[in-house]
């Protein structure tokens, strides 16, 4: 005989379909299975309580904080690709994305980055910088690169004359930005706007031929000092030069040292041509020295020696020679007695 009880539950146990006598006869039998269509009610079916048991009360949390990690990811890459490009590194995206992923940040990151044989090679001066302890920023590089590449524009050098290697040199001597603008502005004016005197002068002093005195301006190894003196003296030369006179670099210098310009040299040199005759005839003369030196440095004694000159022409003149005589030279046309 078989009693439907299915969808019933019946103390521990669950009905299924049709059940046997076995079951009538074991009710309350602590170590029956079930059988007939009887299951007992903790197979299969999963209590409220086992349910919440089950739930992780810390996943809430744990999404959250991937969420964070994710947008950590994401900051940090974006802003360090912005930077890889300024850099003209973006190959390395590859190497950043993988240290962040592993939980670098973006100061780690750059650290290794730096350390990478593509950083070195397209920041070449910076390993320098840093073991002088003078290291800067791969923006200020950039900006020294940048001004570099305007100035040769600008002042119509050869490209590439501040190319990629006298960045590194003139980076790794410490040469300003300013600095370098000083030295193209010479380098440009010595090379492609000076007189061909001045040009010739510079040679004769100093050794370098016209086409070599940008490459020498731009040479880090030469202070900047000693640059501007030897510029300034060789356009005093240049000066004495256009007037017919020769003078040693040593002369040259000590004008510049005075404080002469070129301008004032030049008034200097052309008063002197006029007084060129002081240096020969009879009675007193002066030395080209002399001269040079009373009227561009305002030397006492050399002046003195210019005016004893100039009275003992005029005395000359007064006896019965022909002259053309001023405070700014005489020249001799010769005495009465000779004509």
């Amino acid at each position: 005989m078989a009693i439907d009880l299915t969808g019933m539950n019946f103390g521990d146990y669950q009905y299924t379909g049709p059940i046997g006598s076995d079951f009538l006869q074991n009710i309350g039998n602590p170590d029956y299975v079930g059988t007939n269509n009887v299951i007992p009610n903790n197979i299969g079916i999963v209590s409220e309580e086992e349910t919440k048991d089950e739930v992780d009360p810390n996943q809430w949390a744990k999404d959250q904080a991937a969420l964070a990690e994710t947008n950590r990811v994401n900051n940090v890459v974006a802003t360090l690709r912005g930077l890889m490009t300024d850099y003209g590194l973006s190959s390395l995206m590859g190497k950043i994305e993988s240290y962040v992923k592993e939980g670098l940040d973006g100061d780690a990151v750059l650290a290794m980055i730096r350390d990478t044989q593509e950083y070195k090679d397209r920041f070449p001066a910076m390993a320098a910088l840093r073991g002088k302890q003078r290291a800067i920023s791969e923006a200020a590089y950039i900006d020294f690169e940048r001004n570099a590449a305007g100035l040769e524009r600008a002042y119509g050098l050869p490209s590439g004359m501040l190319g990629k290697d006298t960045v590194t040199n003139l980076l790794t001597n410490e040469v300003s930005a300013q600095e370098l603008e000083n030295r193209v502005t010479m380098a440009a004016a010595g090379a492609f706007q000076a007189s061909q005197e001045m040009r010739d002068t510079f040679r004769d002093y100093y050794g370098i031929e016209s086409g070599g005195l940008t490459a020498y301006f731009l040479d880090p190894d030469k202070a900047l000092p000693l640059l501007n003196k030897q510029y300034a003296s060789a356009q005093i030369g240049a000066e004495a030069q256009m007037q017919d006179f020769a003078i040693a670099s040593g002369m040259a210098e000590r004008l510049n040292e005075a404080g002469i310009t070129q301008q004032e040299a030049r008034q200097g040199f052309a008063q002197t041509a006029r007084q060129r005759g002081f240096t020969q005839g009879r009675g007193d003369v002066v030395s080209q020295e002399q001269l040079i030196s009373g009227n561009l440095m305002n030397d006492q004694q050399s002046q003195k020696a210019i005016e004893r000159v100039q009275k003992g022409r005029m005395g000359q003149f007064q006896q019965g020679g022909s002259f053309t005589a001023s405070t700014q030279g005489v020249s001799g046309l010769g005495s009465a007695a000779t004509r």
